[in-house]
């Protein structure tokens, strides 16, 4: 993109090709996959993951519904692959300085980092499907403000997919706009991207981990072999493990706060009489001093001079 454009029609009619790309896998079946060797990344998460490191995971995958958007990026020579979720949440909450950019640039990061020499070689792919046109216009926004997160990037990368409103928007039985794409997942092996659905990944399954992870805390055996275990020994070898896309101005935030509490701690430390930091309960200081350290009345010292009626005197 030579400018940003105003909107997302703009965007979409002068880049027909990405249009086409929509409509390629907007029209292919959902594929319905087991959960072995499928790393599935939740709501504000990301993860980035090369086979030649570690083999066990097989598949990327996200779901891609309502206003929130998946974004795959792909190197095209080192195969390394990144996958994020992210929300409208963070972007209409903080704007500009929402977590677009800084996941962005992370998923860039660990992409060049797994590349190492091949980087150079090729170059990054991107990938955007999700958000619907819904009727509040929040997935719009969530789509604008990864488009800018994009556009503001320094480091090349080609947009390849740009499947969001209109492009992912059906009328549903109720009459009611609803998303085309119930997820999406990207083949490490072959590089390719399908629509996906995820059946282990609904309330019973959630249910399922929870009663599996107490049992287990209990000493009570296992009923899965468990989810959550299957998850960790599958990213365990992972140079970059799955984690959470952190908003910077949040961030900043919480640093800000804890280095007010740690000045306030600070303020509340005095000294004892053998020089030492100690702590002081305000309301048991105050009484100390009003006790103890309550100035005296001063005596008249003596060569004090004195007024009388009759002039001044020494006393």
């Amino acid at each position: 993109m030579k400018e940003f454009p105003p909107g997302l029609e703009e965007f979409f009619c002068e880049n027909p090709e990405v249009c086409r790309n929509n409509l390629d896998i907007t029209s292919t079946d959902h594929l319905a996959l087991p959960r072995g060797g499928v790393l599935f990344i939740t709501q504000r998460r990301q993860a980035t993951s090369d086979m030649r490191e570690n083999n066990k995971v097989k598949l990327l995958g996200s779901a891609a519904h309502m206003t929130c958007h998946a974004v795959f990026m792909r190197h095209t020579v080192s195969r390394v692959c990144s996958l994020g979720h992210f929300d409208n949440f963070s972007c209409w909450q903080f704007g500009e300085d929402s977590s677009h950019k800084e996941g962005l640039k992370t998923m860039i990061d660990e992409i060049i980092a797994l590349s190492k020499d091949e980087y150079e070689l090729g170059h990054i792919t991107v990938s955007v499907f999700g958000g619907y046109t819904d009727p509040r216009g929040d997935a719009r926004r969530n789509s604008m403000g990864l488009l800018r997160a994009l556009y503001d990037e320094d480091r090349l990368v080609e947009v390849e997919h740009f499947c969001v409103g209109p492009y992912n928007t059906c009328v549903g039985e109720d009459g009611k706009n609803k998303a085309i794409l119930i997820g999406v997942a990207l083949d490490l092996r072959t590089q390719v991207l399908f629509p996906a659905s995820f059946e282990w990944n609904n309330y019973a399954d959630f249910e399922t981990q929870l009663k599996d992870r107490f049992l287990k805390r209990t000493g009570q055996g296992a009923i899965l072999g468990s989810g959550d275990d299957m998850f960790k020994d599958m990213v365990k070898d992972a140079t970059f493990k799955p984690k959470a896309l952190r908003n910077p101005n949040t961030y900043k935030k919480l640093q800000a706060l804890k280095e007010n509490q740690e000045i306030e701690m600070k303020n509340k430390l005095s000294m004892d009489i053998f020089g030492s930091a100690k702590k002081l309960i305000p309301s048991v200081q105050t009484k100390h001093y009003s006790e103890t350290n309550k100035p005296k009345k001063r005596s008249q010292p003596q060569g004090e001079l004195k007024k009388t009626n009759s002039g001044l005197i020494v006393v």
